[in-house]
């Protein structure tokens, strides 16, 4: 069984010539940014991706993130240019970031990157992926990786558990490296996220040359908890680098 369906790209808003692109966190997909999109400026165009559902091999040991980046990078290509901004959250952030390290100087002029909650540098998740289904979903809620949600543990094993390891074998062994992009980059985080707290966000912010790094209150899913803010803070990135760029 598995707890995500549907194409790997899906227009979620469609707008006007801005593009706002959404990479999902671990277990996440095009539908988990659409309260997000709802709240956007009417004049943007918002996109999901996700995941295919049988996802590619890496091309070489600890290389998952390089891999889905490429992915997304072919699944996106006539898409990726500006004005416009590439979201990643959490895994989705490590990916995005990737997309732009591979696309090297080629990189789309007004096309600025927002690593929203990105992933500890380095941090693998093969602690998470040797642990059965019922402790990995109950393990990654206590870390504060999941919504918060009123279900069985037997609907959790049969319908998240399985997406949720196939994302996470992704950053297994090797995890997410930062380092700085041609891409424009944004740091944005929750005040009260335990994957990826303030401090983490604040030690990335030389290391990836982040013009901007902006709390909003919440946890590590506060896009999906309070999409209004996030949006909010997204529009604003997009005024300054509509001024800038």
């Amino acid at each position: 069984m598995s707890g995500r369906q549907g194409p790997e790209r899906e227009v979620l808003r469609e707008g006007g010539d801005f593009r706002l692109i959404c990479v999902p966190f671990a277990g996440g997909s095009t539908r988990s940014f659409a309260r997000l999109a709802k709240h956007c400026d009417p004049g943007w165009q918002v996109v999901g991706v996700q995941p295919p559902p049988h996802p590619p091999e890496p091309e070489r040991p600890g290389g998952g993130i390089d891999t889905l980046a490429r992915f997304y990078l072919d699944l996106l290509a006539g898409e990726l240019r500006g004005p416009g901004i590439l979201f990643g959250h959490s895994l989705g952030a490590g990916v995005a970031h990737a997309m732009a390290r591979l696309s090297g100087p080629d990189w789309p002029a007004g096309l600025h990157l927002v690593l929203s909650a990105p992933p500890e540098p380095g941090r693998s998740s093969d602690d998470l992926l040797c642990l059965e289904d019922g402790r990995l979903f109950a393990e990654a809620g206590r870390r504060g990786m999941l919504l918060e949600l009123e279900i069985s543990e037997r609907f959790a094993v049969g319908y998240i558990v399985p997406v949720l390891r196939r994302d996470l074998a992704f950053v297994a062994s090797a995890g997410w490296r930062p380092g700085r992009v041609a891409a424009p980059v944004h740091l944005l985080g929750g005040t009260g996220d335990r994957v990826s707290p303030p401090a983490l966000l604040r030690r990335l912010e030389p290391l990836v040359g982040a013009r901007s790094l902006r709390l909003l209150e919440g946890g590590h899913m506060f896009p999906l908890d309070h999409p209004a803010r996030t949006a909010a803070a997204l529009a604003e990135i997009a005024r300054h680098s509509l001024t800038v760029s």
